[in-house]
């Protein structure tokens, strides 16, 4: 048994190497310029050359190419002072936050199957209340049956009595969707019209985390599916194809044949249809929720052509409420009332409304501009930069800021995203009184807009999803080891934001571990450690074996020890010790007998075994109030800073450590920043013209050295961060992580906005030089 427990531990080797990381913490104190420090001489050590010193000298920053696979990795070790910036932090709390909504998708993905199987077995009978038309009725249903149907396919379920003319559309929408390519509508959703010419099929792409696992990939294909087909109230059979799935599952309380079970998957829907609300805010487009709120499930149940002109005026009531959609997704020629942005209409799963697509959506109005594309720069100008509004103003003679500025409004919200978007216009404030001259100079107003927009484009990432499109119509005693960026305002709204979303995360259920996901993570470990040992054993194998694994793979097969530790018994030493291979395999099928009972919802009766269980999964919580208290001793730190008040030993370790607890926020456990996964580089598709077949892509590389002139006692501290650049170009496909990486990798990378130059070394930003 000893010989297998030894090679089972070689193949889960969590580091390559151990590192001295007290050798490479930063000097105890900032060097003193009184006592004949040069920052000159300090810049020289660190290899920047005659040219970008020159620029430092200037504008007191620079972004060089000196690359990071991790935005924490700088803050480990440096040999000349810190400074903490405000971008860092911001990639802590994306990458913490991408994983938590992460965990709530994948719940979502399990509870979508069942969701459509109560929608689609309403359907069957949904025409028999129906009187009058009934050519209309027939066609109603079939286009609400494929509807839902191809959502199920989608996701792998095969929906009950389908019959062969509509599993025959079924299966070709899918197989459309699926290759996402091209635009076109299919015969079954009518002829093309302004308001719905075509479907945009790339949309159905997987993108952003969502291509994580085959799982979410389905999902992101049957949601993406579902938010996209409109259900107009202008269209006869449309309307009546949504109020039969509407009646279907509306609120059957009052009838004496209720079916408690179809009530509890009524409540399930609610839940899953609001369930991005407190994140995200409202749906631009109305939900079955809404109609069922709109009508009494009885109105079509005398006479159709009666109750259609009375629907349609309580829907158009309803949408003095706030229910009007104001950003239009379709392939669709421009409404003909100059005051609207897309038709009214229901869907399946309404995507949600956020603040910076609208603002695209009237920026690019062709009705009121000639503009092609939107620009991040809007996001700033919005937000107040005030060099923001420098670069916009005198376009399209002024009449783009002052619809900016008609935007502001959309800023105001009781949603985390409304929460987030306050934390950045912190940073477009006008400075502390206090603060440092460079501070109020154009280079680091600049800095404070790339902080902006990389921050703004690793939210939408996250959102990648659920938040709707936008597609333009056709046609002191102690000397500290470093600084902080300061911007304390910025640091006290970031906390309240954490705190925030960590009951948000709570409520939803987001931070609770799944037996469910512990059962895959053991199938995928022991698929893992038996490809391994494959590899292992054949010594003519082509394929060599991996000198390190991923993070996750490393993640799982951290579990798969601990659990298989507490699954063996002294039977499993004998035979172990008689044949390794056999001993291996029978671990292997207790490890998936484990995942099966967990699938299942049922807990070991060992109670060591299930105490380690519930230990396995990583303390999402702990994590979010880790980030909480670093956000609040940054804010305490930068007044104190400001102020000219020393730190305390403690502050300064603090501020020493801070890349170790930044990792340990990013979901680096232990010492495995040590080795970073190169994976930092994030991009998504925030606006479509199909006019010119292109999206507009706005995105983050690696992290970026950045360079700061500090003043102290009257002479400049060399100190160094991390920032993470901000890219924003226009695509003919909509990209994935995986080719964005690649691409910033090859003789093809698009070069940062023209705007972010002045900050940035001499010559732009080349192929990255990363700091291993």
């Amino acid at each position: 048994m000893h010989q297998f427990k030894m090679a089972l531990l070689g193949s889960l080797v969590l580091l390559a190497f151990q590192a001295d990381i007290r050798a490479q913490r930063p000097e105890r104190k900032i060097p003193d310029p009184a006592r004949g420090y040069d920052w000159k001489e300090a810049a020289r050590k660190q290899r920047l050359d005659a040219k970008q010193i020159k620029q430092l000298a200037k504008d007191k920053i620079l972004v060089t190419n000196e690359a990071f696979k991790q935005v924490f990795t700088p803050y480990l070790g440096s040999s000349v002072p810190l400074f903490i910036t405000s971008d860092s932090l911001l990639n802590g709390f994306h990458v913490l936050y991408e994983e938590s909504i992460v965990r709530l998708e994948q719940a979502n993905a399990r509870k979508l199957g069942g969701i459509l199987k109560f929608i689609w077995g309403s359907l069957q009978t949904a025409d028999k209340p129906f009187k009058g038309k009934p050519q209309l009725v027939a066609a109603a249903k079939t286009r609400a049956k494929i509807v839902v149907a191809t959502a199920m396919r989608l996701l792998g379920e095969e929906p009950a009595q389908l019959d062969a003319p509509l599993a025959a559309l079924v299966k070709e929408e899918v197989k459309r969707i699926e290759a996402a390519q091209g635009q076109q509508k299919p015969k079954w959703l009518g002829p093309p019209d302004p308001g719905f010419m075509a479907l945009d099929y790339t949309r159905y792409r997987p993108r952003g985390f969502y291509t994580k696992t085959p799982a979410l990939q389905r999902y992101f294909r049957a949601v993406s599916w579902l938010q996209s087909i409109p259900f107009r109230i202008s269209n006869d059979e449309e309307l009546v194809s949504i109020v039969m799935m509407g009646n279907g599952i509306a609120d059957s309380s009052d009838d004496d044949k209720a079916d408690s079970s179809d009530d509890d998957k009524r409540e399930k829907l609610a839940e899953f249809l609001k369930v991005f609300h407190a994140f995200v805010g409202p749906s631009d487009d109305m939900s079955l929720l809404s109609l069922t709120h709109t009508h009494h499930s009885g109105i079509f149940l005398e006479e159709v052509q009666g109750g259609l002109p009375e629907l349609r005026k309580e829907v158009s009531q309803a949408t003095n409420d706030g229910e009007a959609p104001e950003i239009n997704d379709q392939l669709a020629l421009p409404p003909g009332n100059p005051t609207q942005a897309a038709e009214l209409c229901f869907r399946v799963l309404p995507a949600y409304r956020t603040p910076d697509a609208v603002l695209f959506q009237r920026t690019t109005d062709l009705r009121k501009f000639r503009r092609d594309f939107p620009t991040g720069l809007e996001v700033c100008a919005v937000l107040g930069s005030s060099y923001a509004r420098s670069r916009l103003a005198g376009q399209q003679q002024g009449k783009l800021l002052v619809e900016i500025d008609r935007c502001k409004p959309l800023l105001v919200g009781t949603s985390l995203y409304a929460e987030y978007l306050t934390c950045l216009e912190a940073l477009t404030a006008k400075p502390e009184p206090d603060a440092p001259p460079f501070m109020s100079g154009e280079a680091w107003q600049i800095k404070s807009c790339q902080t902006v927009l990389s921050g703004w484009a690793q939210l939408r990432h996250t959102w990648t999803l659920q938040a709707k499109q936008t597609v333009s119509y056709f046609g002191g005693d102690i000397t500290p080891p470093g600084f902080v960026e300061p911007v304390p305002e910025f640091f006290a709204r970031m906390a309240r934001l954490v705190e925030g979303t960590e009951t948000a995360l709570k409520e939803a259920g987001a931070l609770t571990a799944d037996p469910k996901e512990l059962a895959a993570d053991l199938r995928a470990a022991v698929d893992l450690m038996e490809r391994q040992r494959k590899i292992q054993k054949d010594k003519n194998a082509a394929t060599e074996p991996r000198k390190h694994e991923t993070l996750q793979e490393m993640t799982l097969l951290e579990k798969a020890m601990m659990l298989s530790h507490f699954l063996q018994d002294s039977n499993d030493d004998e035979i172990s010790d008689r044949d390794p291979d056999e001993g291996f395999a029978k671990v292997a099928q207790k490890l998936r007998r484990l995942a099966d009972d967990l699938e299942q919802g049922h807990l070991p009766d060992n109670p060591k075994l299930a105490e380690v269980i519930r230990r396995t999964d990583m303390n999402i919580a702990d994590l979010w109030r880790s980030l909480g208290m670093i956000c609040r001793r940054l804010e305490s730190l930068a007044h104190k800073q400001l102020r000219g008040v020393a730190f305390t030993e403690e502050e300064s370790d603090f501020i020493r450590d801070y890349g170790n607890r930044l990792a340990h926020v990013m979901l680096y456990g232990g010492n495995s920043y040590i080795e970073p996964n190169d994976d930092a580089p994030r991009v998504v598709d925030v606006f479509s013209n199909p006019n010119v077949g292109k999206h507009l892509e706005v995105g983050i590389a690696r992290p970026r050295a950045i360079y700061v002139l500090y003043p102290v006692k009257g002479g400049d501290i060399l100190c160094r961060g991390a920032v993470m650049p901000y890219y924003e170009f226009t695509h003919d496909a909509r990209l994935t992580d995986a080719e964005w990486k690649s691409l910033l990798d090859s003789t093809k990378r698009p070069k940062p906005p023209d705007w972010i130059s002045p900050i940035i070394t001499p010559g732009g930003l080349s192929a990255p030089k990363l700091d291993d």
